[in-house]
């Protein structure tokens, strides 16, 4: 008697199984691959963030200016923590400027000048979260030198805000440390080309 062609039940089983578990690992492997872009679309999108952030942060510093009561333009110099005084919106008004890390957010404050005579109430600010996924931790996003940099690289400690004449900026954005992709360090740096006194040659 001839053998019937085709696949028994034994083999049939067993091919069964085996395409299963060959989908079962495709979709695994879709779905961590789909993952992964994901987060890599939102790594990016936050490191830009960032980068527009800091460069906001750099034309503001260059517009540093006595405040409208005649305070010194640079009010708090910290490792995580900057005040200063500026026309940030060109309408020739001193606005109190303030740049803060509050978690794993960085935090900006504008106080406009109100009142007669004109003062700064700081407790008509308005702030807004403008970066987002920070990972610095106890590391300064502020680092402040003299008029002398580059020539000198030694961060002023403690600072002396007359002394401050360049500033470099660094945050280190990770949506999530467990996961890829890794960290990014986004860094720049501005000088205060408004206080000239002992400013050293010009840095880009």
């Amino acid at each position: 008697m001839m053998r019937q062609a085709g696949f028994s039940l034994v083999e049939l089983m067993i091919v069964v199984a085996i395409t299963s578990i060959i989908m079962t690992a495709l979709v695994r492997f879709m779905s961590t691959s789909d993952l992964l872009q994901r987060r890599t679309w939102v790594q990016g999108q936050a490191n830009e963030i960032a980068r527009l952030t800091l460069r906001r942060m750099s034309s503001a510093l260059r517009e540093v200016r006595y405040s409208v009561t005649g305070a010194y333009p640079l009010v708090t110099m910290e490792p995580q923590r900057i005040i200063f005084y500026a026309d940030i919106d060109a309408d020739e008004m001193v606005e109190r400027v303030r740049y803060e890390l509050a978690g794993e957010q960085l935090i900006h404050g504008v106080t406009e000048p109100s009142g007669t005579p004109s003062d700064y109430d700081v407790s008509m600010e308005k702030s807004t979260a403008v970066a987002s996924y920070i990972r610095n931790g106890t590391e300064p996003i502020f680092t402040y030198y003299t008029g002398d940099y580059p020539a000198d690289q030694t961060a002023l400690s403690p600072v002396d805000l007359t002394a401050v004449k360049y500033i470099q900026f660094r945050l280190l954005i990770d949506i999530d440390p467990s996961q890829e992709p890794p960290a990014t360090e986004v860094i720049s740096q501005v000088q205060l080309r408004n206080l000239k006194t002992n400013l050293g040659a010009i840095v880009e």
